[in-house]
């Protein structure tokens, strides 16, 4: 016969159903997320989370001071979450992915983690938040520039969206992926908690930051579609 059988068929057009599916999804919940960053910063433009944002950031810095072991940890691992060092291993991740000749993913990773970053700049300038403000015997740690949102959270939930839709698919066996997977957002969560608890982000910062991150990549993903990719390495 000359054509495919009836099943051959259903076979084919199944994937396209599937990524339609995927890249809606994707654009849902990264329409949310973004939202959700956009409400925040409404509502942090108008001071109106101010007093609920000191409440918050006075409790978490009592606690860095009367646990001073959890607080020197939080000291250490918070470098691992700056916006330099996530840019750099966004960027790290785009070029390797153009390499092995996955260029949907490449141009992924590159427009989520330079976009979100831009968006955030833009962000940092339009709101204009001032840092949380502390005595001398209160200062844990200090930070400069403007605090909306945070930087370390937009990064860190960038480069772990990235990693979580381009790169873990990848890797061989279920469990290496749950494995990658579970770690990379327990980063982002240590490295969010650590900046209000370091007395440097009030607790909208970096909710807004993880928002941001999140959801311009999802969206990125949404129309670049990185599933799609298979490495070359010819």
């Amino acid at each position: 016969m000359l054509t495919e059988p009836r099943h051959a068929v259903a076979h084919h057009r199944a994937p396209v159903f599937d990524d339609r599916a995927r890249a809606s999804a994707l654009r849902l919940w990264g329409a949310v997320s973004f939202g959700l960053f956009v409400l925040l910063a409404l509502i942090v433009a108008t001071k109106a989370s101010r007093g609920a944002d000191q409440s918050v950031d006075n409790s978490l810095n009592k606690f860095a001071l009367h646990n001073t072991g959890v607080t020197d940890i939080f000291k250490a691992v918070t470098n691992t979450g700056a916006p330099t060092v996530t840019l750099a291993l966004g960027l790290l991740a785009a070029a390797a992915f153009y390499a092995l000749r996955m260029r949907p993913s490449a141009y992924f990773a590159a427009a989520s983690v330079i976009g979100a970053y831009a968006i955030a700049y833009i962000a940092k300038k339009a709101v204009n938040r001032h840092r949380p403000l502390w005595d001398a015997a209160h200062t844990i740690s200090t930070e400069s520039g403007a605090s909306f949102p945070s930087g370390h959270a937009t990064g860190t939930s960038t480069l772990a969206a990235v990693l979580i839709l381009a790169g873990i698919p990848l890797l061989a066996g279920l469990t290496a992926r749950r494995t990658a997977t579970t770690l990379l957002v327990l980063y982002v969560i240590v490295i969010a908690a650590s900046r209000p608890l370091l007395g440097v982000h009030f607790p909208t910062d970096v909710l807004a930051g993880a928002a941001l991150g999140t959801g311009w990549t999802l969206l990125c993903a949404s129309v670049l579609r990185p599933w799609q990719d298979q490495p070359s390495a010819g």
